[in-house]
């Protein structure tokens, strides 16, 4: 089974338990109805938060290293109930700026939406291009699923699946290299609301497997990540505070990263501080 039929199988089964629960309880409305959080209509990455029809939501940058923030200020616009779009809208335009061709686009679908369950897909897009000598590109596509178990109580399942490429030099040349990377992921989060402002709340997410591939003009080798062969190659955790206060939400916390790929860090515990701004229009 290739790793594209895997995830596909895993967002499957995520689907098919909400339409099970769906089938059981509640009725599928033409008018989807959410249910309400201090995030609500606030997209995330690990969250079924949809934006509001016509609002715009920028997220300013999230700043996860002391002072420096991350090149990113998230952009979503709802187009109806079920469908939100968005970008990155520095690393779109930036280098655009610089004369490098760029894009991030970003989708998202709202599968099921009633008081008490939520499911949706995401599919993002990127794209880099360095001129002859290197083009970047990337495509993630995420599965998030949310259960309001009590009034203050939001439990969540997720996955995703990415894929990362890149290419650089003449394909006929002596310098050509080209850089796969795949991995399938499975997450779980926890929302607790504290009050009709105020909420808590907990995201990890690790790999299923991990796949590395590179070619050049002299070799080509393949790297099997899977995490049940050894050491985690990545996995992430955040926990965060968030504070609503019309039209903005605020989140500090920190979010924590594990594997192999922190050893290249000097230094490095893992531990990142978060904070970021997202204000609706």
């Amino acid at each position: 089974m290739t790793n594209l039929c895997k995830i596909l199988v895993v967002l499957l089964m995520l689907m098919n338990a909400t339409f099970a629960l769906a089938q059981r309880g509640e009725t599928l409305e033409a008018k989807p109805s959410l249910f309400t959080s201090p995030t609500q209509g606030y997209p995330g990455f690990f969250d079924t938060n949809m934006a509001e029809p016509e609002a715009l939501i920028v997220e300013w940058p999230p700043i996860i290293l002391p002072i420096i923030p991350v090149p990113s200020i998230a952009v979503d616009y709802g187009l109806n109930e079920r469908l939100t779009v968005g970008t990155n809208a520095l690393l779109t335009l930036l280098p655009w700026l610089a004369g490098v061709k760029s894009a991030t686009v970003k989708a998202r679908t709202l599968l099921y939406g009633t008081e008490s369950m939520q499911s949706t897909v995401t599919a993002y897009l990127g794209y880099f291009g360095g001129g002859e000598s290197m083009d970047t590109y990337w495509q993630l596509l995420t599965s998030n699923n949310a259960w309001k178990l009590s009034p203050k109580n939001i439990v969540s399942a997720n996955a995703a699946f990415v894929n990362f490429g890149l290419e650089a030099g003449d394909l006929k040349g002596t310098d050509y290299t080209s850089i796969q990377l795949t991995t399938g992921a499975l997450g779980a989060g926890h929302q607790y609301l504290w009050d009709d402002t105020t909420s808590i709340s907990t995201y990890m997410m690790l790999p299923v497997w991990t796949v590395i591939n590179m070619d050049t003009a002299a070799a080509a080798f393949d790297l099997n990540g899977d995490a049940s062969r050894g050491k985690l190659m990545w996995g992430l955790a955040r926990l965060s505070v968030d504070f609503r206060s019309e039209p903005w939400v605020y989140s500090i916390g920190a979010m924590y990263s594990t594997g192999s790929a922190n050893e290249l860090l000097p230094n490095s515990t893992g531990f990142l501080p978060w904070f970021s701004a997202t204000r609706r229009y």
